[in-house]
């Protein structure tokens, strides 16, 4: 029995481990553990818990991190997951996702010289002010075993100088989280709670909130929502964070008192893939939604000059529009007229079984 420590921190990490987690478990050679950092995500209204969703918020190991900068919490994480790594004893350290508390897992493990195996190897945006483009070259680097999503996290690695037998190509396996949780989206009643209606709103997503706290910026994203309000529904959704800078800037009723416009809190899960589902398309300053959007086949206009998936661009839905409001525009014309994401196809392997190959390279690496 070989026991695998799979460790994640925020929202997108534990989409990489949850149901990682459960094919683990099906498989009576392995003998998995899951920790996270605390507190968990949840969607802001609903109180959700994404490991509730996969009926396993009962195993859950919680990792208590502090520090209000990047690094005190990864040192804080660090010495957290150093305590349990030698509590527990696992055979192999399985990391999720690119914040700090990914990072920190992986470099602990590193330093008591356990294997490490991380899940969406290879993903580049190549913008090094990125802190989570940092993370994801640091937890490579110590990597052992190197699953990746897509092709281009195997031309990135080989490119880099890593090995190719320890780079494994097994699929997204954020589709397997999708897969297992999409009848309760589909069940879920925020779109008429949200006052919209089906494939006629636009959905409008903003979580940087950093990069928003100027008013001119603000400014840019008002005229914007005008002008698809003009157009279609739009429904935004706002980061809490977010929602703070609007209030600091007194730029709310900008947005709340526009005809047409619905204005609600970020939601968890399962509420935010059913929004996404029933989405006409997509404006939003990050790349969280990239790959469901994909998988779902929902024009996405993301407003970024990079993305670490560029097969959400090359063959799925996904539009990096950039932050130049002309070009903005003119994507949400042709978004508006059905013209983009028409031939669009889902990546290879984004066929919510990525957890299985992964068990099934594992069982043969670990001699199970």
């Amino acid at each position: 029995m070989k026991k695998i420590l799979l460790a994640a921190g925020d929202r997108q990490g534990l989409l990489k481990v949850l149901p990682l987690y459960n094919a683990l478990q099906e498989y009576n050679g392995f003998e998995p553990v899951l920790a996270a950092g605390v507190p968990l995500p949840e969607g802001e209204q609903s109180g959700e818990n994404l490991a509730d969703l996969f009926g396993i918020a009962d195993k859950v190991i919680p990792v208590e991190t502090s520090g209000d900068t990047p690094v005190g919490r990864t040192a804080s994480a660090m010495k957290a997951f150093e305590s349990l790594l030698l509590a527990e004893q696992p055979d192999l350290a399985v990391v999720g996702g690119d914040d700090d508390v990914a990072l920190a897992a992986a470099l602990a493990a590193a330093k008591l010289s356990l294997p490490v195996a991380t899940v969406g190897a290879g993903m580049r945006d190549y913008n090094r002010r990125s802190p989570a483009e940092i993370n994801r070259k640091l937890i490579d680097s110590v990597s052992d075993i190197l699953f990746v999503s897509e092709h281009s996290g195997e031309y990135n690695l080989i490119n880099e100088g890593f090995d190719e037998e320890r780079v494994f190509f097994v699929g997204e396996v954020a589709i397997d989280s999708l897969a297992a949780v999409i009848s309760r989206a589909n069940d879920s009643a925020v779109v008429d709670d949200s006052g919209v209606e089906t494939k006629k709103y636009v959905l409008v997503l903003l979580d940087r909130a950093a990069a928003l706290d100027d008013l001119e910026i603000l400014k840019k994203i008002e005229r914007l929502v005008i002008v698809l309000a003009g157009k279609q529904q739009v429904l935004m959704l706002l980061d809490p964070e977010v929602a703070a800078v609007l209030k600091q800037h007194e730029m709310e009723p900008a947005f709340t008192m526009v005809s047409g416009v619905r204005v609600r809190p970020s939601t968890g899960y399962v509420e935010l893939l059913r929004l996404v589902k029933d989405a006409s398309f997509i404006l939003t300053d990050s790349s969280a939604v990239q790959t469901e959007s994909t998988v779902m086949k929902v024009p996405c206009l993301t407003m970024l000059d990079e993305t670490p998936s560029p097969a959400t661009i090359e063959i799925g839905t996904n539009i990096l529009v950039g932050d130049r409001e002309e070009d903005i525009l003119q994507s949400i014309d042709e978004a508006a007229r059905g013209e983009i994401g028409k031939h669009a196809r889902i990546p290879e392997k984004w066929d919510g079984t990525a957890s299985q190959r992964i068990v099934d390279v594992l069982e043969k690496l670990l001699s199970v």
